[in-house]
C-alpha cells in the first residue's frame, strides 16, 4: 500500500514540477531574454492617423511602407523607393496587402503603417532590406487586416 502512494505522488510531482518551474520563470523573468525579434524600432505608444497627420484615403485599408527623405531629394529618393519596391515584391502573394509610398510629414526613414492608419514601426534611412522584409512577413502573418 505504501508503494502505491509513493508512485501516486511521484506521478503528480513529475507533472507539477515543470508547471511550477514555468510559472516561477514567467513571473520572475529569470532566464528569459529581454530581446525582441523585430529589427525595426516599434513606435511606443502607437501614433494614430490623426496624431501623425496621415490621409485616411491613402493610409487605411492596407499596410503601407512610407519613405520619408532626409531633406531635398536629388537622386537618392528614387533609389530608396526602388529598394522598398524590391522588399514589396519579395513579399510574394502577400504583396497585394502592402503599398509603397513617399511622405513628408514624418521624421526621415521608413515607416510601417498598419491598415487602421497607425504608425507601427520605424527604420532609419539606411535600413537593411532583409530586416524590413522579415518584419513585414511577421506582421502580415500575424495580422488579418489589410
Amino acid at each position: 500500500m505504501k508503494g502505491n502512494r509513493t508512485v501516486f505522488w511521484m506521478v503528480w510531482a513529475v507533472a507539477l514540477v515543470p508547471l511550477v518551474a514555468a510559472v516561477l520563470v514567467w513571473s520572475s523573468g529569470v532566464g528569459l531574454s529581454g530581446a525582441s525579434v523585430n529589427r525595426g524600432e516599434l513606435v511606443q505608444p502607437v501614433k494614430t492617423l490623426d496624431q501623425w497627420g496621415g490621409d485616411p484615403l491613402l493610409h487605411t485599408g492596407h499596410w503601407s511602407l512610407l519613405w520619408v527623405p532626409a531633406g531635398d531629394c536629388v537622386g537618392g529618393c528614387s533609389e530608396a523607393i526602388e529598394r522598398l519596391r524590391r522588399v514589396h515584391d519579395a513579399l510574394g502573394r502577400e504583396a497585394d496587402r502592402v503599398r509603397v509610398m513617399s511622405a513628408t510629414e514624418l521624421a526621415p526613414g521608413v515607416w510601417v503603417v498598419d491598415p487602421l492608419g497607425n504608425l507601427v514601426m520605424q527604420y532609419p534611412p539606411t535600413y537593411e532590406g532583409q530586416a524590413l522584409l522579415g518584419d513585414m512577413r511577421r506582421l502580415l502573418k500575424a495580422s488579418r487586416l489589410g
